[in-house]
């Protein structure tokens, strides 16, 4: 469609030479060591009116693209009352060199930002223009480059070559590590044109092999898999077209990458032999070693495939001044990127086994439905012309933050996406092996990252929830100085690492509430791996200021495979003395009344029992299997302490009563001092009904469970006796 008058009457090039602008500005702010702030820069029609409001948007849209746009991320917003933005005037302006659309409210809250739009270019075209306004591509650049429809074109295969090439030459760091060079006990020879791929069994002399790992979802059955009824033939070679549709194009980007190799754990593990479990603890090697990793990001089933031909959205709206005298380059306006897309949100980011496989390798090239993107240990690339460098993170951190440095404890690392902060993690750690490293939250936070990610990822056979995480475990054990690893959590760290929660609920699980562990046989109950398919946050791990109250007397893990201590177990438990006190039930369905004689630790839990069942209490709770249930306190501070609460098992073993776990319990002091004002009240309350949380673009902040202080002081003053209790 063509653009309406409105539309069409907006200068978007203005509008991109003030972007241009804006970035070089802060460019050399930023290389200068200053800070920069654009409120201070004023340029010349970097605000201009639109259409009168989003009514007349919504009218217009029918027949106008760019105003389509508008209307549809003002639909995506929460808008309270729609009446609101009647009069509103639409704007656009040009801020932190990008494109905005915005509801202006005159002199009441300003102008807010309704949605972003990204300019696009051919890629030749933005790079002279980035080269003539001495600008370098960084993580938010005025001009996006205009995308390949295809992805297995002849441009997309040299643009993912061209990020290889430059990590190969120019970053050290990136090089697969020594002892991983050893290739795979198998690899698939990717072939070419007129030779079909074949499996090739490797041996000790094979020296300088590079390889290509895939991580993808299998999605069912793959039609060919590595047994010993296909062995023979897949060695003597097979045409592209018999495997899978994510397997052609697999080899088809290997091909393009000048690659020889591809492994493939269908193609080169044994499927009908006793081999995975052996192989299953290499994957630190198989995909450490890899010289890039290929991420299937977007595809669910093997049989999909996943170069498939992009849906892109390029509304064309002006032309550029002449970049040569034959030559007028052409502008494109799109919604601005959803920012979700970074993280590769898709059936590859909910697989139990891809965690690992997206964080052992020191470069990934991940294939997602909308672009290519690049990882490795110093930069972040994406197609469409955004590259996120580690060292201009630090730059803008040593210049915007509090921070005199980046060293360990400083708070830099945690600033960083998750596989960059994987990957930098060993090099933040002090060198000094005096440092006492066990004893630092920083030294174990990472893990719970890891951890909160990983618990919510899916598997075929729940079985593998540890082995499929033990490759960065090991990884994870030798950067911090080897401590003891004990089913998913770190023996130095345990009073800590006990006390995580499922998000959202301290005490009754996210699932019908038969037991505490959802799989009882496969998984001790301490674990966070005995829990369902859901977020296991641990709220200690950035706490350095708590004292423990209990201590760990011992931890006995029986596993699967003694020759592995990273991988699967068959049961573990945790000896613990700590100051204990009995509870009869955790729930009194009198809790609410005055009258009920209880203490009020109990009334206390029965509320969070009763709120967290949501209307139906498990009957376990009023009147336990087991007996009782107990309370251990295993951290405390002033005004804070935190427990541990167990379902007893009614079993005792060498006179030690034998428990389960069965969740946390908080409770702090407030200073009546401390109270929100009048004031403070007030405001909150205002920003509740500006015109911003209205329209739905106001951030909601999380409500927090608030203890009544005198239950905090009955705990804190009680008389608990110290008991040695076994948690199975």
């Amino acid at each position: 469609m063509p653009l309406c008058a409105t539309c069409d009457s907006v200068d978007i090039l203005n509008f991109l030479l003030i972007c241009l602008s804006q970035c070089r500005d802060k460019q050399e702010t930023l290389s200068d060591g200053e800070t920069y702030d654009s409120r201070l820069n004023n340029y010349e029609g970097s605000e201009v009116k639109h259409h009168g409001d989003i009514f007349e948007i919504e009218k217009s849209s029918e027949d106008c693209d760019l105003c389509e746009i508008i209307f549809q991320a003002f639909k995506r917003t929460n808008v309270q009352d729609v009446e609101v933005a009647r009069g509103l005037q639409i704007m656009f302006r040009a801020s932190c060199n990008k494109i905005e659309v915005c509801c202006n409210t005159d002199a009441k809250e300003g102008l807010i930002k309704l949605c972003g739009l990204d300019v696009y270019m051919d890629e030749p075209d933005v790079e002279e223009l980035f080269r003539v306004g001495q600008i370098k591509e960084d993580n938010s650049p005025p001009i996006l480059k205009i995308m390949e429809k295809d992805p297995a074109s002849k441009r997309s295969f040299e643009i993912a070559s061209r990020w290889l090439k430059n990590c190969v030459e120019s970053h050290s760091s990136c090089r697969p590590p020594n002892e991983f060079q050893k290739p795979p006990r198998r690899l698939i020879h990717v072939g070419n044109k007129t030779q079909n791929p074949f499996l090739v069994e490797t041996f000790p002399d094979f020296q300088h092999v590079e390889w290509l790992s895939l991580s993808y979802c299998w999605g069912g059955e793959p039609s060919m898999k590595l047994t010993n009824d296909t062995m023979n033939a897949l060695k003597n070679g097979i045409p592209l077209t018999n495997f899978d549709a994510t397997i052609q194009d697999a080899v088809l980007v290997t091909r393009g990458l000048g690659i020889p190799y591809i492994w493939i754990d269908a193609l080169c593990i044994l499927q009908d032999d006793n081999e995975w479990s052996e192989e299953a603890s290499k994957m630190n090697e198989i995909y450490g070693g890899s010289t890039v990793t290929l991420v299937i990001a977007s595809s669910k089933s093997v049989k999909n495939g996943f170069l498939k031909e992009r849906d892109l959205n390029y509304i064309p709206v002006a032309y550029s001044t002449g970049l040569a005298e034959d030559h007028r380059a052409k502008l494109f306006l799109s919604p601005e990127w959803d920012d979700s897309e970074r993280e590769y949100n898709g059936p590859w980011s909910i697989r139990g086994w891809t965690m690992q496989e997206g964080l052992l390798p020191n470069r990934l090239l991940h294939y997602t439905a909308s672009q290519i993107i690049w990882k490795c240990c110093e930069e972040q690339r994406f197609e469409r012309g955004v590259t996120e460098r580690v060292e201009d993170r630090i730059s803008e951190t040593l210049t915007y933050s509090d921070y005199d440095d980046i060293a360990f404890g400083s708070g830099f690392l945690w600033q960083l996406p998750a596989f960059l902060r994987f990957k930098r993690f060993k090099n933040h750690l002090p060198i000094s092996l005096d440092y006492p490293l066990m004893s630092h939250s920083d030294t174990f936070r990472l893990w719970y990252d890891l951890v909160e990610d990983y618990t919510q990822r899916r598997f075929k056979r729940i079985t593998d929830r540890l082995t499929a995480i033990s490759g960065l475990a090991r990884v994870y054990g030798d950067m911090i100085r080897n401590p003891t690893y004990v089913a998913g959590l770190w023996k130095e760290d345990l009073i800590r690492g006990l006390l995580w929660h499922v998000e959202g609920t301290a005490l009754v699980p996210k699932r019908p509430a038969g037991n505490i562990s959802t799989f009882p046989e496969d998984f001790p109950s301490w674990s966070w791996a005995s829990v369902g398919y859901e977020v296991v946050k641990n709220d200690l791990k950035t706490d350095n200021s708590l004292r423990a109250l209990s201590e760990i007397e011992n931890v006995q893990i029986d596993l699967v495979d003694l020759r592995d201590p990273f991988g699967a177990v068959k049961s573990g438990s945790v000896t613990i003395t700590g100051p204990l006190r009995r509870l009869p039930r955790l729930y009194n369905k009198e809790w609410a009344s005055a009258e009920a004689s209880m203490s009020k630790l109990e009334r206390h839990i029965s509320e969070i029992v009763e709120k967290e069942s949501q209307g139906s209490v498990a009957h376990k709770y009023s009147s336990p299997p087991g007996g009782y249930f107990s309370v251990l306190l295993m951290l405390g501070d002033i005004g804070l302490l935190h427990l541990l609460v167990l379902e007893a098992t009614g079993d005792i073993l060498n006179g030690i009563n034998v428990y389960r776990r069965a969740g946390i319990l908080k409770l702090w002091y407030i200073d009546p001092s401390s109270y929100a004002s009048p004031e403070l009240i007030a405001t909150l309350k205002k920003m509740e009904t500006s015109i911003t949380a209205r329209l739905g673009l106001h951030k909601k902040t999380r409500k927090t469970r608030m203890t009544p202080n005198a239950v905090f002081m009955e705990v804190k003053r009680g008389n608990w006796v110290k008991e040695t209790v076994m948690i199975v």
